[in-house]
C-alpha cells in the first residue's frame, strides 16, 4: 500500500456530505474471497437448521461470529488503501482494526417486522429506511411488536440497562449517552448499484446538524444524547408505542422539504441511497445517520462494516468521547482547514 494524498474534492464532499465514496477500493479476488467465506458460512446455517439439534445450531452460531475475526474479512481494510485513506482523513494511524461486522439482509414478501423505529418495515418509506447513529441502546428486549400489551416482567426487561446491542442506556461519568467512534467504513459486497438491493442510506449533511444539536445539549447541561435536553429516547407515538429515536426530531424535522410522512403525520427524511458495485466502499461520518432498507430484488445484500478511532484518542474516551461530538472535526486532522 502507498501513502494515500487526499484530493480537495474529497474533502470537500466530506465536509459537505459526511461520507465519501471510493469506486473499486476493494480488488475483485478478495471480494471473491470473502463472498465465498460469507457463503460457507451460511450454508453451514443451513445444513445445522435441517439437523435442527440445538447444540449443533449453537456451534454454527458460534462458528460465524467467529468468522467477522477472519483475516480474510480483516484484509478488506488492512491490507488495501482503505486504511491509508483513512490514517490520511485522520491525519494519523488508526487503532488496528480486529473485527468486521457482516451485515446482509436477503429478500422478504411484505416485511412485517417492526423496526426500532416502532413501525413495520412494509409501512416505513424510503425501502424500509428508519436511519441511526450508531452506539446508542437500543431496548432491552427484542423491539416489542405492535399491540404487545408489556406486562411488569417485560416492561423490566425491556428498560434494561445494557441493550440487546450491548450498549448501556447512560455513560453518567462523562454525561453522555452516545457511544461513539469516528469513521464507519462500510465495502460492498454485493451488486447494489439500483435501488431495492438492500442500499445502505444515509442522511446527507446531517453530521453537521448533529454538531449544532449536541453543542446545544451540553450548554444546557447535558447529558448528550437520547433523554438529554430537546431528545426524548422513545416515541410513544409510534405503532408499538416504543419507538426509539435513534436521532433527535429537531434533525429530522429540517429535512421536511423532501421528506414524506406516513399516515400519522410522522416525518420520513428522504436519504441518499448508495449506489455500490462489489469492491466499492464508503467512509462514513460517525456523525452521519445510517441504516440499511429492504432488498425487493432477488439477491441477497452483502456488505462489511468497520469501526475505526485514531491511536490518539484518550484512554478515558475510548468508547465514549463527548468533545468529538461537539467537535466533529476534532478526531479529522485533515479537515481542521475547513472547521468553524
Amino acid at each position: 500500500m502507498s501513502k494515500v494524498r487526499l484530493s480537495k474534492r474529497q474533502k470537500e464532499a466530506m465536509y459537505r456530505d459526511g461520507f465519501l465514496i471510493l469506486r473499486k477500493a476493494v480488488p475483485t479476488e478478495m471480494v471473491t474471497t470473502a463472498r465465498q467465506l460469507l457463503n460457507t458460512h451460511l450454508g453451514a446455517v443451513t445444513q445445522s437448521a435441517r439437523r435442527s439439534k440445538p447444540a449443533v445450531v449453537r456451534e454454527v452460531a458460534e462458528t460465524a461470529a467467529a468468522a467477522a475475526l477472519d483475516p480474510r474479512l480483516l484484509d478488506l481494510f488492512n491490507k488495501t488503501d482503505l486504511s491509508p485513506t483513512v490514517d490520511a482523513f485522520l491525519g494519523e494511524p488508526a487503532n488496528p482494526v480486529k473485527a468486521a461486522q457482516i451485515a446482509t439482509r436477503f429478500p422478504e414478501d411484505a416485511p412485517m417486522r417492526v423496526n426500532e423505529s416502532g413501525y413495520r418495515e412494509k409501512d416505513t418509506p424510503f425501502h424500509g429506511w428508519f436511519g441511526h447513529l450508531d452506539g446508542l441502546w437500543n431496548g432491552g428486549t427484542q423491539v416489542p411488536d405492535i399491540g404487545e400489551e408489556l406486562t411488569p416482567h417485560k416492561r423490566r426487561l425491556w428498560y434494561r440497562n445494557a441493550g440487546t446491542n450491548t450498549i448501556p442506556r447512560t455513560f453518567p461519568e462523562l454525561n453522555c449517552n452516545v457511544a461513539n467512534f469516528t469513521a464507519l467504513i462500510g465495502v460492498a459486497l454485493s451488486d447494489q448499484r439500483r435501488e431495492g438491493a438492500g442500499n445502505l442510506g444515509l442522511l446527507k449533511g446531517a453530521h453537521r446538524r448533529l454538531e449544532r444539536f449536541f453543542r446545544e445539549q451540553r450548554e444546557a447541561g447535558g447529558p448528550l444524547g437520547p433523554d438529554g435536553p430537546g431528545w426524548p429516547r422513545e416515541h410513544e407515538e409510534a405503532p408499538n408505542g416504543h419507538g426509539l429515536r435513534h436521532f433527535p426530531d429537531a434533525v429530522r424535522e429540517s429535512y421536511r422539504r423532501t421528506a414524506v410522512f406516513t399516515e400519522d403525520g410522522h416525518c420520513w427524511p428522504r436519504p441518499t441511497l448508495m449506489k455500490l458495485a462489489p469492491g466499492d466502499a464508503v467512509i462514513v461520518h460517525f456523525s452521519t445517520p445510517h441504516g440499511a432498507t429492504l432488498v425487493s430484488g432477488p439477491d441477497p445484500r452483502f456488505m462489511l462494516y468497520f469501526r475505526v478511532t485514531p491511536k490518539s484518542r484518550p484512554q478515558r474516551n475510548h468508547r465514549v468521547y463527548p468533545d468529538a461530538l461537539c467537535d466533529i472535526w476534532l478526531e479529522w486532522k485533515s479537515m481542521h482547514t475547513f472547521r468553524k
